[in-house]
């Protein structure tokens, strides 16, 4: 390991480097920055990264993203600022204080676990400086002089109060961090509960828009049971959810069928029919097939039910649709025949062409083909087994 001797700027190998954990749970273990990484690529690490050799093991405090580039792109040596601390508790504060404006940018779940540190280290002050300020005002109780008594007034009323502190440095408004706590906490009792489907997408959604996953959380009847549904995998994510929960029967997919025929008000595309029938249902789209006019081809277009302006339409291929049923039962262990008629009951309705190909795959055609083939193999096989008779023979 290189030896240290002062704080100062070094190089070294990124082998010789480890990641303190606090930046590993507050950013994530991997993070994509493709603008640094380009920079880093065609400049090298132009801002060293800050390090703790305080326990004779180099400890990254700030720079885990250039570390994580640099061993990406092979780069043997890294510029290192090597920093005075004393104690863990020291070390956690460098971690904070220099990632405090970390470039990039930060999601708001970031933000707040950073503001969890904050709170934990401001407290404790803003309480000995209320502690400090009842003292000098209870000493006023021996003093007559009104001088005094207004000094330890503004003595009690000095320092910011926490919250705001910590939204200051967090750079988001005091009322906005009120309404992240409360979702950052939650987040943290569903992940203690090992419901983590649901954290990622609370998390997700905390990210998208402080307000709307508060108001997500304060509303504990819909939060409780989007939560049990997304953990159950049948929707994946809270808007999803919260649609789901909301429309009617609280099942916003529940009107539509597979095998169904809707015609759209408009066409979704110009080159698209105006019909499609439903081929799929997600956990977050309704699956439309429908027939591209240009090719003919069957294309697929996904749609969330309050995207699906459209009307549901009496069965136009009855009959088309029994008789291709029955042939992939005839079918069955022919795969590429299968294929073919599976994609016949994705489309609204067939072409000429296409009833033209069910015609032929109802007639004996196939049948009388396969008989011919099977004689054919049965006459080579009596060949090839003569043959072999008259070697021996020989």
């Amino acid at each position: 390991m290189s030896e240290v001797h002062n704080p100062a700027i070094t190089y070294i190998s990124p082998t010789e480097l480890v990641v303190h954990p606090k930046l590993i749970e507050i950013y994530g273990e991997y993070e994509d920055r493709p603008a640094l990484e380009k920079s880093i690529s065609e400049k090298g690490i132009l801002e060293s990264l800050k390090v703790s050799a305080r326990t004779g093991v180099n400890v990254v405090l700030a720079g885990k993203c250039r570390l994580q580039i640099a061993r990406q792109l092979g780069i043997s040596a890294v510029k290192v600022e090597f920093v005075e601390s004393s104690s863990p508790e020291e070390d956690l504060k460098l971690v904070l204080d220099f990632n405090l404006h970390r470039e990039g940018g930060k999601t708001h779940y970031q933000k707040f676990h950073e503001g969890q540190y904050w709170e934990s280290v401001l407290r404790p002050q803003a309480k000995e400086r209320q502690r400090e300020s009842a003292r000098r005002l209870n000493e006023t109780k021996y003093s007559n002089l009104n001088t005094s008594i207004d000094e330890n007034q503004f003595q009690l009323k000095k320092g910011k109060p926490v919250i705001q502190e910590v939204s200051e440095n967090l750079r988001i408004s005091v009322g906005s961090y009120h309404k992240g706590k409360k979702v950052f906490e939650y987040i943290s009792q569903l992940r203690e509960l090992q419901k983590f489907k649901a954290v990622v997408a609370l998390e997700a959604e905390f990210n998208r828009s402080i307000d709307a996953a508060y108001k997500f959380v304060c509303n504990q009847d819909i939060c409780d049971q989007v939560i049990d549904l997304i953990e159950a995998d049948e929707i994946g994510s809270i808007s999803d959810g919260i649609a789901w929960m909301r429309n009617g029967d609280r099942n916003p997919f529940r009107r539509f069928q597979v095998g169904q025929v809707y015609q759209f008000k408009e066409r979704l595309r110009t080159e698209l029919e105006i019909v499609g029938r439903v081929i799929g249902i997600t956990n977050e789209f309704v699956v439309f097939g429908l027939r591209n006019l240009v090719n003919m081809n069957l294309e697929i277009v996904n749609l969330r039910p309050r995207q699906i302006d459209a009307e549901l339409q009496d069965e136009p291929s009855a009959e088309q649709r029994a008789r291709i049923l029955h042939l992939m039962e005839k079918f069955s262990d022919v795969f590429p025949v299968q294929v073919s008629l599976a994609e016949l009951l994705k489309l609204p309705n067939l072409t000429d062409k296409e009833e033209v190909l069910l015609r032929m795959y109802e007639s004996d055609v196939f049948e009388k083909t396969w008989e011919d083939y099977k004689n054919q193999m049965q006459a080579m096989e009596v060949s090839t087994n003569r043959k072999k008779d008259n070697i021996r023979a020989a």
